[in-house]
Protein backbone atom coordinates (compact mmCIF):
# COMPACT_ATOMS: atom_id res chain seq x y z
CA UNK A 1 0.00 0.00 0.00
CA UNK A 2 2.85 2.37 0.88
CA UNK A 3 4.51 1.54 -2.45
CA UNK A 4 1.31 2.23 -4.35
CA UNK A 5 0.83 5.51 -2.51
CA UNK A 6 4.37 6.64 -3.36
CA UNK A 7 3.91 5.76 -7.05
CA UNK A 8 0.58 7.55 -7.14
CA UNK A 9 2.06 10.63 -5.50
CA UNK A 10 4.97 10.63 -7.94
CA UNK A 11 2.62 10.33 -10.90
CA UNK A 12 0.47 13.11 -9.52
CA UNK A 13 3.39 15.50 -9.04
CA UNK A 14 5.12 14.68 -12.34
CA UNK A 15 2.04 14.42 -14.52
CA UNK A 16 -0.31 17.06 -13.18
CA UNK A 17 0.57 19.52 -15.96
CA UNK A 18 0.21 16.85 -18.66
CA UNK A 19 -3.14 15.70 -17.28
CA UNK A 20 -4.37 19.30 -17.06
CA UNK A 21 -3.38 19.98 -20.67
CA UNK A 22 -5.09 16.83 -21.89
CA UNK A 23 -8.22 17.77 -19.95
CA UNK A 24 -8.14 21.28 -21.41
CA UNK A 25 -7.82 20.00 -24.96
CA UNK A 26 -10.65 17.51 -24.51
CA UNK A 27 -13.01 20.16 -23.18
CA UNK A 28 -11.94 22.98 -25.50
CA UNK A 29 -12.78 21.24 -28.76
CA UNK A 30 -11.64 18.60 -31.20
CA UNK A 31 -7.91 18.69 -31.73
CA UNK A 32 -8.14 17.75 -35.43
CA UNK A 33 -9.61 21.16 -36.33
CA UNK A 34 -8.19 24.59 -35.58
CA UNK A 35 -10.52 27.63 -35.66
CA UNK A 36 -9.59 30.34 -38.13
CA UNK A 37 -9.23 34.09 -37.65
CA UNK A 38 -12.49 35.98 -37.91
CA UNK A 39 -13.00 37.70 -41.29
CA UNK A 40 -12.82 41.46 -41.68
CA UNK A 41 -16.23 41.53 -43.35
CA UNK A 42 -19.29 39.41 -44.08
CA UNK A 43 -21.53 39.33 -47.15
CA UNK A 44 -25.26 40.04 -46.83
CA UNK A 45 -27.18 36.90 -47.70
CA UNK A 46 -30.19 37.81 -49.86
CA UNK A 47 -33.07 36.21 -51.67
CA UNK A 48 -32.65 35.36 -55.34
CA UNK A 49 -33.89 38.80 -56.45
CA UNK A 50 -31.14 40.51 -54.45
CA UNK A 51 -33.46 41.72 -51.68
CA UNK A 52 -32.29 41.53 -48.07
CA UNK A 53 -33.61 38.68 -45.96
CA UNK A 54 -36.46 39.98 -43.80
CA UNK A 55 -37.53 38.13 -40.69
CA UNK A 56 -40.51 39.18 -38.64
CA UNK A 57 -39.66 40.06 -35.00
CA UNK A 58 -41.64 37.25 -33.49
CA UNK A 59 -39.33 35.23 -31.28
CA UNK A 60 -38.63 35.20 -27.54
CA UNK A 61 -36.28 35.33 -25.77
CA UNK A 62 -34.86 38.27 -27.74
CA UNK A 63 -31.39 36.74 -28.09
CA UNK A 64 -32.94 34.06 -30.31
CA UNK A 65 -34.85 36.50 -32.53
CA UNK A 66 -33.31 37.14 -35.96
CA UNK A 67 -34.02 40.83 -36.57
CA UNK A 68 -36.08 42.31 -39.38
CA UNK A 69 -33.74 44.03 -41.85
CA UNK A 70 -34.64 45.83 -45.07
CA UNK A 71 -31.14 47.15 -45.68
CA UNK A 72 -27.51 46.28 -45.10
CA UNK A 73 -26.37 44.74 -42.80
CA UNK A 74 -28.81 41.97 -43.50
CA UNK A 75 -30.51 39.76 -40.93
CA UNK A 76 -28.12 36.96 -41.85
CA UNK A 77 -24.63 37.03 -43.39
CA UNK A 78 -21.92 34.65 -44.55
CA UNK A 79 -18.16 34.66 -45.18
CA UNK A 80 -15.23 32.34 -45.85
CA UNK A 81 -11.43 32.42 -45.98
CA UNK A 82 -11.25 29.31 -48.15
CA UNK A 83 -10.49 27.01 -45.22
CA UNK A 84 -13.40 27.94 -42.93
CA UNK A 85 -17.06 28.87 -43.38
CA UNK A 86 -18.35 31.72 -41.21
CA UNK A 87 -22.03 32.37 -40.43
CA UNK A 88 -23.51 35.49 -38.83
CA UNK A 89 -26.92 36.07 -37.22
CA UNK A 90 -28.07 39.59 -36.34
CA UNK A 91 -30.07 39.09 -33.14
CA UNK A 92 -32.32 41.36 -31.08
CA UNK A 93 -30.26 40.86 -27.88
CA UNK A 94 -26.92 39.51 -26.65
CA UNK A 95 -26.84 35.67 -26.59
CA UNK A 96 -24.10 35.87 -23.94
CA UNK A 97 -26.21 36.83 -20.94
CA UNK A 98 -25.56 39.20 -18.04
CA UNK A 99 -25.40 36.18 -15.72
CA UNK A 100 -22.14 35.22 -17.43
CA UNK A 101 -23.23 32.31 -19.61
CA UNK A 102 -24.63 31.66 -23.05
CA UNK A 103 -28.37 31.46 -23.53
CA UNK A 104 -29.53 27.86 -23.63
CA UNK A 105 -30.67 27.63 -27.24
CA UNK A 106 -29.53 26.70 -30.75
CA UNK A 107 -28.79 28.80 -33.83
CA UNK A 108 -28.95 26.76 -37.00
CA UNK A 109 -28.08 27.19 -40.68
CA UNK A 110 -29.81 24.63 -42.87
CA UNK A 111 -28.12 23.97 -46.22
CA UNK A 112 -30.09 23.06 -49.33
CA UNK A 113 -28.95 22.07 -52.80
CA UNK A 114 -29.05 24.32 -55.87
CA UNK A 115 -32.59 23.29 -56.82
CA UNK A 116 -34.12 24.71 -53.66
CA UNK A 117 -36.40 21.70 -53.54
CA UNK A 118 -36.74 19.00 -50.91
CA UNK A 119 -35.28 18.61 -47.44
CA UNK A 120 -31.98 20.18 -46.36
CA UNK A 121 -28.86 18.23 -47.28
CA UNK A 122 -27.25 19.25 -43.98
CA UNK A 123 -27.14 21.57 -41.01
CA UNK A 124 -24.48 23.69 -39.28
CA UNK A 125 -25.28 24.91 -35.78
CA UNK A 126 -24.09 26.22 -32.44
CA UNK A 127 -25.99 24.57 -29.59
CA UNK A 128 -26.02 25.44 -25.88
CA UNK A 129 -27.33 23.07 -23.21
CA UNK A 130 -25.01 21.67 -20.54
CA UNK A 131 -22.14 22.86 -22.75
CA UNK A 132 -21.70 24.72 -26.03
CA UNK A 133 -21.04 22.71 -29.20
CA UNK A 134 -20.50 23.60 -32.84
CA UNK A 135 -21.90 20.83 -35.02
CA UNK A 136 -22.21 19.67 -38.61
CA UNK A 137 -24.82 17.03 -39.47
CA UNK A 138 -26.42 15.33 -42.41
CA UNK A 139 -29.69 13.41 -42.43
CA UNK A 140 -28.37 10.68 -40.12
CA UNK A 141 -25.11 11.62 -38.40
CA UNK A 142 -23.88 14.54 -36.27
CA UNK A 143 -20.22 15.57 -36.03
CA UNK A 144 -19.32 17.67 -32.99
CA UNK A 145 -16.58 19.97 -34.28
CA UNK A 146 -15.88 22.09 -31.17
CA UNK A 147 -16.99 21.86 -27.52
CA UNK A 148 -16.83 24.67 -24.94
CA UNK A 149 -18.13 25.44 -21.48
CA UNK A 150 -21.25 27.59 -21.70
CA UNK A 151 -19.74 30.15 -19.29
CA UNK A 152 -16.75 30.75 -21.58
CA UNK A 153 -17.23 34.29 -22.89
CA UNK A 154 -14.93 34.09 -25.91
CA UNK A 155 -14.58 30.56 -27.30
CA UNK A 156 -12.43 30.41 -30.40
CA UNK A 157 -15.13 29.32 -32.87
CA UNK A 158 -18.08 31.34 -31.51
CA UNK A 159 -18.43 34.99 -30.60
CA UNK A 160 -21.02 37.63 -29.73
CA UNK A 161 -20.43 41.30 -30.41
CA UNK A 162 -22.46 44.49 -30.60
CA UNK A 163 -23.78 45.34 -34.07
CA UNK A 164 -22.50 48.92 -34.08
CA UNK A 165 -24.80 51.34 -32.28
CA UNK A 166 -27.99 49.59 -33.39
CA UNK A 167 -28.60 47.91 -30.06
CA UNK A 168 -28.57 44.52 -31.79
CA UNK A 169 -25.89 41.84 -31.52
CA UNK A 170 -24.07 39.61 -33.95
CA UNK A 171 -23.72 35.92 -33.21
CA UNK A 172 -20.89 34.51 -35.32
CA UNK A 173 -19.76 30.90 -35.54
CA UNK A 174 -17.50 28.95 -37.85
CA UNK A 175 -16.76 25.44 -39.08
CA UNK A 176 -13.89 24.10 -41.21
CA UNK A 177 -14.68 23.59 -44.89
CA UNK A 178 -13.19 20.11 -44.50
CA UNK A 179 -15.95 19.27 -42.00
CA UNK A 180 -18.64 20.37 -44.49
CA UNK A 181 -17.05 18.22 -47.18
CA UNK A 182 -16.61 15.10 -45.06
CA UNK A 183 -20.12 15.16 -43.56
CA UNK A 184 -22.38 16.94 -46.05
CA UNK A 185 -20.34 16.41 -49.21
CA UNK A 186 -20.10 20.05 -50.29
CA UNK A 187 -16.96 21.95 -51.23
CA UNK A 188 -16.05 25.44 -52.40
CA UNK A 189 -17.63 24.81 -55.83
CA UNK A 190 -20.92 23.28 -54.66
CA UNK A 191 -23.97 25.39 -55.46
CA UNK A 192 -26.04 25.63 -52.28
CA UNK A 193 -28.65 27.74 -50.45
CA UNK A 194 -28.70 28.81 -46.79
CA UNK A 195 -31.66 29.00 -44.41
CA UNK A 196 -30.99 30.60 -41.02
CA UNK A 197 -33.13 30.07 -37.91
CA UNK A 198 -33.18 29.29 -34.20
CA UNK A 199 -34.36 26.23 -32.35
CA UNK A 200 -34.88 24.64 -28.97
CA UNK A 201 -34.07 21.20 -30.37
CA UNK A 202 -30.44 21.73 -31.33
CA UNK A 203 -31.04 20.39 -34.79
CA UNK A 204 -33.72 20.98 -37.40
CA UNK A 205 -34.97 24.57 -37.37
CA UNK A 206 -38.41 24.75 -35.78
CA UNK A 207 -38.75 28.44 -34.84
CA UNK A 208 -38.11 31.91 -36.24
CA UNK A 209 -38.52 31.09 -39.91
CA UNK A 210 -37.17 33.50 -42.49
CA UNK A 211 -40.07 32.75 -44.84
CA UNK A 212 -43.29 30.82 -44.41
CA UNK A 213 -44.00 28.23 -41.75
CA UNK A 214 -41.33 25.67 -42.55
CA UNK A 215 -37.79 25.46 -43.87
CA UNK A 216 -38.15 26.57 -47.48
CA UNK A 217 -35.21 27.33 -49.77
CA UNK A 218 -37.44 28.52 -52.62
CA UNK A 219 -36.59 32.13 -53.43
CA UNK A 220 -33.25 32.11 -51.58
CA UNK A 221 -30.02 32.84 -53.42
CA UNK A 222 -27.99 29.97 -54.85
CA UNK A 223 -24.29 30.58 -54.30
CA UNK A 224 -21.03 28.81 -53.51
CA UNK A 225 -18.09 29.43 -51.22
CA UNK A 226 -15.76 30.35 -54.08
CA UNK A 227 -18.06 33.23 -54.98
CA UNK A 228 -18.33 34.29 -51.32
CA UNK A 229 -14.54 34.29 -50.93
CA UNK A 230 -14.29 36.53 -53.99
CA UNK A 231 -16.70 39.02 -52.40
CA UNK A 232 -19.85 38.16 -54.33
CA UNK A 233 -22.90 36.07 -53.60
CA UNK A 234 -24.24 34.65 -56.87
CA UNK A 235 -21.57 32.70 -58.80
CA UNK A 236 -23.30 33.07 -62.17
CA UNK A 237 -26.21 35.26 -63.23
CA UNK A 238 -27.57 32.34 -65.27
CA UNK A 239 -27.37 28.71 -64.16
CA UNK A 240 -27.16 26.63 -67.33
CA UNK A 241 -28.43 23.16 -66.41
CA UNK A 242 -28.09 21.53 -69.88
CA UNK A 243 -26.68 22.30 -73.34
CA UNK A 244 -26.96 19.72 -76.11
CA UNK A 245 -26.67 19.54 -79.91
CA UNK A 246 -28.29 17.12 -82.36
CA UNK A 247 -27.98 16.57 -86.09
CA UNK A 248 -31.30 15.88 -87.87
CA UNK A 249 -30.55 15.35 -91.53
CA UNK A 250 -28.67 18.51 -92.47
CA UNK A 251 -30.06 20.58 -89.58
CA UNK A 252 -28.07 21.32 -86.43
CA UNK A 253 -30.42 21.65 -83.47
CA UNK A 254 -29.24 23.23 -80.21
CA UNK A 255 -31.19 22.92 -76.99
CA UNK A 256 -30.35 24.36 -73.61
CA UNK A 257 -32.09 24.99 -70.33
CA UNK A 258 -31.54 27.15 -67.24
CA UNK A 259 -32.51 26.47 -63.64
CA UNK A 260 -32.51 30.18 -62.65
CA UNK A 261 -31.81 33.48 -64.43
CA UNK A 262 -30.82 36.85 -63.01
CA UNK A 263 -30.99 39.89 -65.32
CA UNK A 264 -30.44 37.66 -68.33
CA UNK A 265 -30.53 39.71 -71.55
CA UNK A 266 -30.04 36.67 -73.76
CA UNK A 267 -27.71 34.23 -75.54
CA UNK A 268 -25.52 34.79 -78.57
CA UNK A 269 -25.08 31.52 -80.47
CA UNK A 270 -21.54 31.18 -81.83
CA UNK A 271 -20.16 28.62 -84.30
CA UNK A 272 -16.68 27.40 -85.26
CA UNK A 273 -15.79 25.08 -88.14
CA UNK A 274 -12.05 24.96 -87.43
CA UNK A 275 -11.96 24.99 -83.60
CA UNK A 276 -10.16 28.34 -83.48
CA UNK A 277 -12.29 31.04 -85.11
CA UNK A 278 -15.81 31.78 -83.85
CA UNK A 279 -18.63 33.68 -85.54
CA UNK A 280 -21.95 34.88 -84.12
CA UNK A 281 -24.85 33.07 -85.80
CA UNK A 282 -27.89 34.41 -83.97
CA UNK A 283 -29.23 35.93 -80.75
CA UNK A 284 -31.86 34.30 -78.52
CA UNK A 285 -33.53 36.62 -75.95
CA UNK A 286 -33.36 35.58 -72.28
CA UNK A 287 -36.11 35.62 -69.65
CA UNK A 288 -34.68 38.41 -67.47
CA UNK A 289 -34.98 37.32 -63.82
CA UNK A 290 -36.82 34.05 -63.18
CA UNK A 291 -36.54 31.36 -60.52
CA UNK A 292 -38.10 28.48 -62.43
CA UNK A 293 -36.52 26.36 -65.21
CA UNK A 294 -36.56 27.72 -68.77
CA UNK A 295 -35.88 25.85 -72.03
CA UNK A 296 -34.47 27.23 -75.28
CA UNK A 297 -34.00 25.85 -78.80
CA UNK A 298 -32.26 27.08 -81.93
CA UNK A 299 -31.40 25.46 -85.28
CA UNK A 300 -29.69 26.09 -88.60
CA UNK A 301 -29.01 24.23 -91.85
CA UNK A 302 -25.39 23.06 -92.18
CA UNK A 303 -25.66 21.01 -95.40
CA UNK A 304 -22.70 22.88 -96.90
CA UNK A 305 -20.40 22.03 -93.97
CA UNK A 306 -18.46 18.78 -93.66
CA UNK A 307 -16.49 17.70 -90.60
CA UNK A 308 -16.64 18.85 -86.98
CA UNK A 309 -18.86 21.82 -86.15
CA UNK A 310 -18.66 23.42 -82.71
CA UNK A 311 -21.19 25.66 -80.98
CA UNK A 312 -21.06 27.68 -77.79
CA UNK A 313 -23.27 30.20 -75.97
CA UNK A 314 -22.24 33.71 -75.01
CA UNK A 315 -24.65 34.75 -72.27
CA UNK A 316 -25.21 38.50 -71.82
CA UNK A 317 -26.53 40.33 -68.75
CA UNK A 318 -28.61 43.48 -68.84
CA UNK A 319 -25.73 45.30 -67.12
CA UNK A 320 -23.36 44.42 -69.98
CA UNK A 321 -21.43 41.60 -68.27
CA UNK A 322 -21.12 38.27 -70.05
CA UNK A 323 -20.30 34.61 -69.51
CA UNK A 324 -19.09 32.05 -72.06
CA UNK A 325 -20.60 28.59 -71.67
CA UNK A 326 -19.41 25.11 -72.66
CA UNK A 327 -18.76 23.93 -76.20
CA UNK A 328 -20.76 21.21 -77.94
CA UNK A 329 -19.75 19.38 -81.11
CA UNK A 330 -21.47 17.86 -84.13
CA UNK A 331 -20.03 15.83 -86.99
CA UNK A 332 -21.60 17.27 -90.15
CA UNK A 333 -21.94 15.20 -93.31
CA UNK A 334 -24.27 12.85 -95.19
CA UNK A 335 -27.01 11.48 -92.91
CA UNK A 336 -26.30 7.87 -93.83
CA UNK A 337 -22.71 7.90 -92.56
CA UNK A 338 -22.19 5.83 -89.42
CA UNK A 339 -19.90 6.79 -86.55
CA UNK A 340 -19.80 9.53 -83.94
CA UNK A 341 -22.28 12.34 -84.52
CA UNK A 342 -21.82 14.46 -81.38
CA UNK A 343 -19.61 14.77 -78.33
CA UNK A 344 -20.37 17.39 -75.69
CA UNK A 345 -19.17 19.24 -73.76
CA UNK A 346 -15.65 19.26 -75.16
CA UNK A 347 -13.47 19.51 -73.14
CA UNK A 348 -15.51 17.65 -70.53
CA UNK A 349 -15.35 17.89 -66.75
CA UNK A 350 -17.36 15.29 -64.80
CA UNK A 351 -19.39 13.68 -67.59
CA UNK A 352 -19.72 13.70 -71.34
CA UNK A 353 -22.59 12.91 -73.72
CA UNK A 354 -21.70 10.75 -76.71
CA UNK A 355 -23.97 10.39 -79.75
CA UNK A 356 -23.25 7.90 -82.52
CA UNK A 357 -24.93 6.24 -85.49
CA UNK A 358 -24.65 2.52 -86.17
CA UNK A 359 -26.20 0.08 -88.63
CA UNK A 360 -28.55 -2.70 -87.66
CA UNK A 361 -26.62 -5.60 -89.20
CA UNK A 362 -24.33 -6.40 -86.27
CA UNK A 363 -23.23 -5.64 -82.77
CA UNK A 364 -21.72 -2.24 -82.02
CA UNK A 365 -18.98 -1.89 -79.43
CA UNK A 366 -18.18 1.43 -77.81
CA UNK A 367 -15.07 1.74 -75.63
CA UNK A 368 -12.80 4.23 -73.92
CA UNK A 369 -9.01 3.98 -74.39
CA UNK A 370 -5.94 5.90 -73.29
CA UNK A 371 -3.50 7.32 -75.85
CA UNK A 372 -1.35 4.19 -75.58
CA UNK A 373 -4.30 2.12 -76.82
CA UNK A 374 -5.06 0.46 -73.48
CA UNK A 375 -8.74 -0.35 -73.01
CA UNK A 376 -10.12 1.47 -69.96
CA UNK A 377 -13.87 0.99 -70.07
CA UNK A 378 -16.63 -0.68 -72.09
CA UNK A 379 -19.41 1.82 -72.89
CA UNK A 380 -21.57 -0.39 -75.11
CA UNK A 381 -24.33 -1.06 -72.58
CA UNK A 382 -27.64 -2.47 -73.73
CA UNK A 383 -28.62 0.02 -76.43
CA UNK A 384 -30.57 -1.32 -79.37
CA UNK A 385 -28.48 -1.41 -82.54
CA UNK A 386 -30.57 0.48 -85.06
CA UNK A 387 -29.66 2.91 -87.79
CA UNK A 388 -30.79 5.83 -85.64
CA UNK A 389 -28.47 7.89 -83.49
CA UNK A 390 -27.82 6.51 -80.01
CA UNK A 391 -26.91 8.78 -77.10
CA UNK A 392 -25.02 7.87 -73.93
CA UNK A 393 -23.91 9.89 -70.92
CA UNK A 394 -20.50 8.78 -69.64
CA UNK A 395 -19.35 9.44 -66.07
CA UNK A 396 -15.75 10.73 -65.99
CA UNK A 397 -15.25 11.23 -62.23
CA UNK A 398 -12.67 8.42 -61.95
CA UNK A 399 -10.53 9.67 -64.85
CA UNK A 400 -7.63 12.09 -64.55
CA UNK A 401 -7.56 15.22 -66.75
CA UNK A 402 -5.99 14.61 -70.15
CA UNK A 403 -6.69 13.15 -73.60
CA UNK A 404 -8.49 9.87 -74.31
CA UNK A 405 -9.83 7.98 -77.30
CA UNK A 406 -13.49 7.01 -77.79
CA UNK A 407 -13.62 4.04 -80.16
CA UNK A 408 -16.68 2.68 -81.91
CA UNK A 409 -16.50 -0.71 -83.72
CA UNK A 410 -19.30 -1.96 -85.95
CA UNK A 411 -19.38 -4.24 -88.99
CA UNK A 412 -15.61 -4.34 -89.25
CA UNK A 413 -15.29 -0.57 -89.25
CA UNK A 414 -13.62 1.51 -86.52
CA UNK A 415 -14.43 5.14 -85.69
CA UNK A 416 -12.29 7.17 -83.25
CA UNK A 417 -12.85 10.50 -81.51
CA UNK A 418 -10.55 12.33 -79.13
CA UNK A 419 -12.05 13.11 -75.71
CA UNK A 420 -10.51 15.91 -73.66
CA UNK A 421 -11.01 16.11 -69.87
CA UNK A 422 -10.16 19.36 -68.09
CA UNK A 423 -10.88 20.40 -64.49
Amino acid sequence: MLFRHNVSTAITRAGVLTIFLLFYISTAGHAQYTPGSWPASFIDYTDSTGSYIQDVSDQTPLETDVIFSASTPSSVLVSTDGAHAFFRFQLSANPYKANGQWSQYSWVVAIGDSTGQGAPIGWVSVNVSNSMTVEVKDQTTTDIIYTYGKKLANPAAVRSLAAGSSGYFYLDFQVPMAALTSRIGIDANSKIRFFYGSSTSGGTINKDYMTGGAVSFVGLTTTNFNAIENGTLVPLPVELSAFTAFLKGSTAELRWSTSTELNNYGFEVQRSVNGADWEARDFVPGAGTVHTPRSYAWSEDIRDIHGTVRYRLRQLDRDGSEEMHAVVELLAGPAAVNGFTALYPQPARDRVTVSYRSSAEGATRLGLYDLAGRHLRDLSGDAAHTATVQTRMVDLDALAPGSYILRMQENGRVHNRVLLIAR
